[in-house]
């Protein structure tokens, strides 16, 4: 291919490493349709940008639209894997060359730049960068990106069944669709699959916290200025079940949330949702001192050996690790205050009481030592995430002992 292009790669020394490159590094390729190449294009990863380091098209096909679809394939993937720069070197205009006009023309229609002209980079030779940022896609267009086909309720189905959950199942759930990649039907698709999977006889339990409703003076993401505090204190609505919206806990608990058969505990700001016949038992009462500890949800979850089911996150986001924190010696030092707006004898108030100060830094290496001491976790792949399945009572038990002895030293 190199050799029909005499125009563009007359250098046999360079023709050479590009050879030998792309006999040691992934190509895309363009066929025809009887399946002979007909184009190629070797890319090139570097430190927070890719480089097109290769691009043939045999002459033949010149004008074909062959090399705008190697670069959109070579562009799509790259933005896919978090390539925030593109760039490609060519022959610069200092040098009277028309075959390298028509090659810059080519990456300028496709939205390359000219950054800068070099004179010592390539011998004898001006070398010419041009650069083009990538597009980062988000929302559900990150997802159809990093999604190699549509991730159906059949495929969750199965990937739950395989993770655990059973019929009559009980399960708290976390979720995150984005990490798993583009659900067909999105969190009604996720919430069909769960109740398939566990029947009417099961029920299913999800976080629906409200970070909001809780002490201005913690706030992160994002915090508000001091002066603002006592205005939120006196004036934040009285937490409401049915109202009180929750704070980025995703698409699935949202739309799970708003079945009319779906309850919501009590909890101003560290509230449960849940689903099936013993919703009302595990999620009542909730207790202002206790989110996660005695007395909570999670406890009764406990009780019950309850299944975890991480769909598309990792123990990092799995709450019902902050009850092992509740039960280990570290916890009955590090009590604080909080403060939430509540419905008092008929009237708003703004609440203060005591509770853990809950740090979930550590439930990452949490989860992985539990899952090399006791094999007791199943991983299955789903999209571009996967599927964690694991019992609330063993995980539970063995992270106290853990926290205890990580969290003293």
């Amino acid at each position: 291919m190199l050799d029909a292009l005499p125009s563009w790669f007359g250098i046999p020394e360079s023709n050479d490493e590009y050879v030998s490159f792309v006999q040691t590094h992934p190509t895309w390729s363009a066929v025809d349709d009887k399946g002979a190449v007909i184009g190629v294009l070797a890319p090139m990863r570097h430190a927070a940008s890719a480089e097109i380091y290769l691009i043939a098209v045999l002459p033949e096909w010149h004008r074909h639209g062959v090399g705008r679809s190697l670069v959109a394939a070579f562009e799509a993937a790259s933005a896919a894997d978090g390539v925030r720069l593109l760039q490609v070197k060519t022959l610069g205009p200092s040098h009277p060359d028309e075959g390298y006009a028509r090659t810059r023309s080519f990456y300028e229609a496709l939205g390359y730049a000219p950054l800068e002209e070099f004179h010592d980079l390539w011998p004898d030779n001006p070398a010419l960068i041009m650069v083009k940022p990538v597009l980062v896609a988000t929302g559900e267009a990150a997802a159809v990106a990093r999604t190699g086909a549509p991730i159906t309720r059949a495929m969750v189905v199965a990937a739950l069944r395989a993770a655990g959950l059973r019929r009559g199942s009980v399960a708290i759930v976390h979720s995150s669709l984005s990490r798993l990649g583009w659900v067909l039907g999105g969190g009604q698709a996720v919430v069909e699959a769960l109740w398939e999977v566990t029947g009417t006889e099961g029920t299913i339990v999800m976080p629906s916290l409200s970070s909001d409703w809780s002490e201005p003076s913690r706030w992160e993401w994002p915090p508000v200025p001091e002066a603002w505090w006592q205005t939120i204190r006196h004036e934040m609505p009285a937490y409401d079940a049915a109202l009180t919206p929750m704070t980025h806990m995703g698409e699935v608990v949202e739309c799970f949330r708003h079945h009319p058969a779906t309850v919501r505990s009590p909890h101003p700001a560290d509230s449960f949702v849940a689903n099936g016949p013993l919703a009302h038992q595990l999620l009542h009462p909730h207790a202002l001192g206790s989110a996660f500890g005695a007395g909570s949800p999670l406890a009764r979850l406990y009780e019950r050996d309850a299944q975890i089911v991480l769909l598309g996150v990792g123990h990092g986001n799995s709450t019902s690790l902050h009850l092992a924190e509740s039960r280990t010696r570290w916890a009955s030092r590090h009590v604080i205050p909080y403060g939430t707006a509540m419905m008092v004898d008929g009237e708003r108030r703004w609440v203060v009481y005591d509770d853990i100060d809950y740090d979930s830094d550590d439930f990452v290496a949490l989860g992985a030592a539990f899952a090399a001491a006791t094999g007791g976790e199943a991983r299955v792949p789903l999209g571009a995430g996967e599927i964690i399945g694991c019992s609330m009572r063993e995980i539970v038990d063995f992270g106290i002992g853990w926290l205890d002895a990580t969290r003293q030293s």
